[in-house]
C-alpha cells in the first residue's frame, strides 16, 4: 500500500544515514480531533539536519550538503515522493532535527473510518 511507501521511504533513509549499531526508533499513535488521525514517527541517532536544509528537504533532487550526504548514494527523490503519497491521503509530514542529534521525521494521515 502507499502507508506502507511512505514507511518505507522514511525507514530507509534512516538506515541510510544512521551510524551502524544504533537504534531507528518507529512510534505509531493515535491522537487530534477525537482520535481521527494516525501518527507514525521514525526517529534515528544520524547526523542531524541544519535548520537551512530542513525547509527544502522535502524537495525533488535535493540532498543535504553535508560529508555524509555526499558519500552516501541516493537520487534525493524519497522524501519527496513520501511526502506527496502523505499528502494525497490528506495528512502532513514534517522533520524535527538538531545537527549532531538525530532526526525524528513524523507524519499524519486520517483514519479510515
Amino acid at each position: 500500500s502507499r502507508i506502507n511507501q511512505i514507511i518505507t521511504n522514511l525507514l530507509g533513509n534512516a538506515v541510510k544515514y544512521s551510524p551502524e549499531g544504533t537504534t531507528i526508533q518507529v512510534v505509531v499513535s493515535s491522537w487530534a480531533h477525537e482520535d481521527r488521525f494516525a501518527q507514525v514517527s521514525i526517529r534515528d541517532e544520524g547526523p542531524g539536519i541544519s535548520p537551512e536544509d530542513i525547509n527544502r528537504l522535502f524537495d525533488k533532487f535535493y540532498r543535504a550538503d553535508n560529508s555524509l550526504t555526499r558519500s552516501t548514494a541516493g537520487t534525493g527523490l524519497g522524501l519527496a515522493i513520501a511526502k506527496a503519497l502523505v499528502e494525497l491521503h490528506g495528512g502532513e509530514i514534517w522533520v524535527e532535527s538538531t545537527p549532531g542529534s538525530g532526526s525524528v521525521f513524523s507524519f499524519t494521515v486520517p483514519k479510515k473510518p
